[in-house]
């Protein structure tokens, strides 16, 4: 008698990555390891990859984030999306893991793990896809004290503390938060503004003190939490 097999639909995997022959190993090889089709698309820049993870057509069930990206910080990016959902992001990156963890984990992702073993990025997919998260064990070795949260987690926590503690920026506030949404440093929020590097440090560290965060990420994740709750996306 033959055995009937059930069908499961692949997950749905996002790519952003700085290199193009990167992007494609990866996808034939998550490709193989998950199923045709589970790579939804593959983009270089990081404001595509928000703008796909933003919608609701485009949004895949999970992120793989290059931490170096041309146009954006990938940690920034990293925010941008946790400010709007619990979509679950595994960050990767070619330099030493401990480099970029704590930003990722403050900013709300799920994990980073190292882009040279293609089977360990398959693993740590796989765990973060079913709410989990992922922490390498040479990284707790390093940093004991450093803790992932699940996306539900990470969302929630932006969730709470925004609608706890409502706060209002100044204009001058809300411009320099979102050009850190955007990616830009400290000196090209400056220059977008017309600011000097100071007066953007100045106004940051208000902003801070009003959303009662302990880091640049994090006040940015929180006003984007704020931000989108408000407008009701």
């Amino acid at each position: 008698m033959m055995q009937q097999v059930k069908e499961h639909s692949p997950i749905r995997i996002g790519i952003v990555d700085n290199d193009e022959l990167t992007l494609a190993a990866l996808s034939t090889y998550l490709e193989h390891r998950f199923g045709s089709g589970s790579v939804a698309w593959r983009c270089v820049l990081g404001g595509k990859a928000v703008r796909l993870c933003r919608d609701e057509k485009t949004r895949p069930d999970v992120l793989l984030l290059d931490m170096s990206l041309s146009d954006m910080d990938g940690v920034a990016v990293c925010r941008a999306i946790r400010g709007e959902g619990s979509m679950p992001i595994l960050a990767i990156t070619s330099f030493p893991l401990h480099r970029f963890a704590k930003r990722v984990a403050d900013a709300g992702g799920q994990g980073i793990v190292a882009k040279r073993n293609l089977r360990n990025i398959g693993m740590a997919l796989e765990q973060v896809s079913t709410g989990l998260t992922y922490m390498p064990d040479d990284l707790a070795e390093c940093l004991p004290n450093l803790r992932f949260e699940t996306a539900d987690e990470a969302y929630a926590g932006l969730l709470y503390a925004a609608e706890r503690k409502p706060v209002s920026l100044s204009e001058r506030e809300e411009a320099i938060m979102r050009g850190y949404a955007d990616g830009l440093t400290t000196q090209q929020v400056g220059e977008r503004l017309g600011l000097s590097e100071n007066t953007v440090k100045t106004h940051t560290r208000r902003a801070l003190m009003k959303l009662d965060a302990r880091t640049r990420s994090q006040a940015v994740a929180l006003w984007l939490a704020g931000k989108w709750g408000r407008s009701g996306n």
